[in-house]
Order: C-alpha cells, then structure tokens, then sequence
C-alpha cells in the first residue's frame, strides 16, 4: 500500500537541485476558460497638460500614473485623472506597499526616488543609484530591478539593500506571487527567482530561443513572462523553478503585464502597424484586443485594481476596462503536491486538492501524460488524494505529467511539468540511454526505483551516480526518479551505478556499462 505523498520539494536541496537544471519544456494543449476580462477598453479623460506616462499603480483607493513629465495623474475611478506637480525626473517604475507609493529613477540623476503617502503630495529622497526600471511590493519588502543587472531591496521604501548585481542582464520586469519574486531579464533571457527577495538564484530556461523578456505577472497561482520582441514567446510557470515556453499568434511586443479578476492582460507594440492588447483567462489561450487608440505610441505600463484595468502609454494617453464586480467565478488554482508510482509501462499519479477552488467547488481532477509526439490522459476523482491510472507506456521512455483541476467554470493552468520514467522494475537502476556514446558526448544516465512513493519514503540525501571515473549528484523527483547529463566520461567501458541513503538504510544500484568510443 502506498502512504501519504511526498510535497514536491521536500526540502530546500531539493529545490535548489531543481532550480540548477531547470528549463524551458514543450506546452501541452491550450485549454479554453471562456473569454477574459480586459478585452473591452475606454480611452479615459486625459489631464491637461498631458504627460509621458511610463508607470501605473492602484494603492490606497486611487489610481497613480507617472512618466517623464513633473506631474503626477491621480484618479479615483480611471476614467478622469487629475494632475498634480510633482519633482521632474524619468519615473519609469512605481510600486504601492506598507503605506506609501514609491517611484524610482529610470536614470542615474538626482533626484533618484520619490515617495508620496497620499499619491497627491510627493517628496524626493536619495534613493537607490541606478536605472530602475521596475519595482514592485510583496513579502512586506519592496524589491527593484534594473536594466544594468542590479537588484535592491528595503522594507520601508527608504532605505535600500543592494543584493544583486550582474553588469551581462537587463532587468525588465519584476512579479511577486505564491511566495516567491520574479525578475527577468531583456539581455540574455535569464529569469531571477527569490523567496525572500534577498537571495537570488539565476535560471536560464531558454536562452537560445528567447532572449527578450519584456514583463511578468503572476495571478491565480501561476507566474506568466511575455517576450519584449516580436517574436512571439511567452511562458508560464507554477512554481517558478521549471517553465514551459509557448508561442502567441499573432506576435506581440510586451512592455506590461498585470493580472485581476481571473485575468492576464499585457501591452506593448504590436508586430503590425496598429496596437494589440491581449488577455488570457488561462496563460494558454489569448485575446487579441486593438488598443483604443490607433498611433504609433508605446504602451508602457498596465496596472489593476478596484475592478479596473489601467494602461498608459509615453504620449499621454491612459485606458481603462472594466471588469465584473464578482470576480470569485473563476476557475480554481493548480493542483498541489504531485506525486505518483511507476509500473511497467503505467504510471499512477496522486494529488491533493488546489489550495483555492475558485468560484465553484472542483469536481473533477484531469492527469496529462505527454512523450512529446502522443499524449494519454486520465479523470481522477474528488475524494482524499485524488488519483489515476494511465498505461499503455514504453519502458525507458522519458514522459512529461502535468495535472488540472476543475470546477464548472472550467480547468485551473497545468501544475509545472515533472518528467517520469515507466520501468518494468521497481528496484534502484542506474542506466545509460544509449549504450555507445562518441568521444566527447556526454552520457545521459536514467536512475529510476528510488523508494520515493511505493513505500512513502522520500531519500535524505541525494543520489550520487558513478559513470567510470566521473561521480555525479541528483535530487529524485517526486515519481522516485532521477535523469541527469554527465559530462566527460571516460573513453572505454564505464560501469555506471547510483547509490544513496535515506532512513538509515544504503541502497546500491546493480552495475551496468556504456561504452565511450575513442
């Protein structure tokens, strides 16, 4: 009989492993959620004056736009603004938290930062030095991030923590959700992941095929990065550490993203001659929305609040759309703590429910299991670890599981991919996938039978893998497998095994071999 399963990290070195190898996987099919907010928009009453505008934020029950102008906007209801002076200077970034608006210096002149407790009356004080171009609040601490790689934290908006600096990235964007901070990066595709906004880990999940992220949101238990060129990326991940890459048709060049009521809505400039805003209820399926006013702008900055979205653009022009009063009828958020047993050729996944349900109780849970060319699925159930079966698989082949929960509103986004391996045994196994490798080529190993959910034991330590002379260290995932990449094996016969300790017991696989041609 099985026992409880494991959560998906089990402990930090578990998640920092991960977090080493992470990378971009093949999106599943789009799911359909109906049609989102942020598809209808208003051009508001412009102020006079007007300015170029570059940041918006709701705070305090009023709406607050500021740009390269000495005024600031500020409205009660996003359709009539009123200016207000404030110190001149390029605030390209503003975040509301622990009381107070804070704006920062998109360049390295005085003044650097302005705060303001009312979004009327702002104060310039010597902030953070460097070209800030977003920031943002969570975890009761405002985190920056600029376009010359560099990272700032404080807790009151005043005084400032420099915990990052990396002169190769240009940070463009930051998002706080679920706990952790998200920050990426224009320059070579990089995506910065905190859970304290203090420590930082650097992942490069795709930086051959993307190298431009423009904005990134996070909203009903999913982060969403969309690509500042055009063309045409995005990609969304649960947790942050593995993300899965998608393409938007038609392309679209995004500077802003935000989330409400059930809703992703991003803006930028569009590939063709007039401006897009686009929408998504489920980070998969997008709505392409003409902006309300057709020129040549940028759209810089999209912001929500009081059942409002809010975009401004560098001309002056500001837009809003409304969205419903009751935004509970939505779909619930990811299943949590995903797990599962390996047979031969069937994989049995168990779950636990999402931490919200959304708008209706969830009645059903879907399990997606994909090789990248066919794709099986299986219904579980609500009841106590809701769980199914799905056979028919190949021994050895490397699948990729996701899973969804649903309601009568529709499926939550998929939980981030975790790769499994059927094997017709149960026992610890270390072996090679092919058995030659070329001189120079790495050898990819397959550790499958590692007793992480047959027994309900999950391993206190790591797996240390033996191909010839090389030893290498994993992390198993939650199905009890490990597949990793060792590099420079030894030319001639290698004897590959694994071993590992957990409860005060050492397991050691069976040897086998794989020849590397000289």
């Amino acid at each position: 009989m099985r026992n409880t399963p494991i959560i998906r990290f089990a402990n930090l070195a578990a998640a920092t492993a991960l977090i080493a190898v992470a990378c971009f996987v093949a999106s599943p099919p789009p799911v359909a959620l109906g049609s989102p907010a942020g598809t209808v928009w208003n051009v508001a009453t412009q102020p006079s004056p007007t300015g170029s505008w570059y940041a918006v934020i709701y705070g305090d029950a009023q709406w607050v736009a500021l740009g390269d102008a000495a005024v600031v906007a500020v409205s009660s209801n996003a359709a009539t603004w009123t200016e207000y002076p404030i110190p001149a200077g390029s605030w390209h970034s503003v975040a509301y938290g622990n009381g107070r608006f804070v704006a920062l210096s998109a360049t390295n002149t005085n003044p650097e930062e302005l705060i303001s407790t009312n979004g009327r009356d702002w104060t310039s004080v010597a902030g953070p030095t460097g070209p800030w171009s977003a920031v943002t609040f969570g975890g009761g601490r405002f985190v920056a991030v600029s376009s010359s790689g560099q990272i700032d934290t404080s807790t009151n908006g005043m005084q400032w923590r420099p915990v990052w600096h990396h002169g190769n990235l240009d940070f463009t964007s930051v998002a706080y959700g679920g706990g952790h901070f998200v920050v990426t990066d224009s320059a070579l595709g990089a995506i910065g992941l905190s859970t304290n906004g203090v420590n930082w880990s650097r992942i490069f999940p795709a930086r051959n095929t993307v190298t431009d992220w423009g904005a990134v949101s996070y909203g009903e238990g999913e982060f969403i990065t969309l690509e500042g060129a055009n063309a045409g990326y995005y990609a969304t991940s649960v947790y942050g550490y593995v993300w899965t890459l998608h393409s938007l048709a038609p392309a679209e060049e995004v500077d802003g993203a935000t989330f409400g009521c059930g809703s992703f809505v991003g803006i930028g400039q569009s590939a063709t001659p007039s401006e897009n805003f686009i929408a998504s209820t489920s980070g998969t399926t997008w709505t392409s929305t003409a902006a309300p006013i057709d020129t040549t702008t940028n759209w810089s900055a999209v912001g929500y609040g009081a059942h409002r979205f809010v975009a401004v653009d560098n001309l002056g022009n500001i837009a809003w759309s409304a969205t419903t009063a009751n935004c509970a009828a939505i779909v619930p958020t990811t299943p949590q703590q995903v797990s599962g047993n390996i047979h031969s050729g069937l994989v049995w996944t168990y779950m636990h429910p999402p931490a919200s349900a959304g708008g209706a109780p969830v009645n059903s849970y879907r399990v997606n299991i994909s090789n990248g060319t066919v794709t099986r699925q299986c219904s579980a159930p609500v009841y106590f670890e809701p769980n199914c079966k799905i056979g028919g698989l190949k021994n050895h082949e490397v699948y990729s599981v996701t899973t969804q929960a649903h309601n009568r509103f529709g499926y939550s986004v998929t939980t981030d991919p975790e790769f499994v391996i059927p094997t017709a045994s149960l026992n610890l196994s270390a072996t090679a996938t092919t058995a030659v490798v070329a001189r120079g080529e790495p050898v990819v190993v397959q550790v499958t039978g590692v007793l992480a959910n047959n027994e309900g034991i999950y391993p206190i330590t790591t797996i240390t893998v033996h191909v010839g002379s090389v030893i290498a260290h994993c992390s198993p995932n939650p199905f009890g497998e490990c597949l990793l990449s060792v590099a420079n094996p030894p030319i001639g016969f290698d004897a590959i095994f694994a071993t590992y300790s957990g409860f005060g017991r050492s397991y050691h696989s069976p040897t086998s071999h794989v020849r590397v041609q000289s």
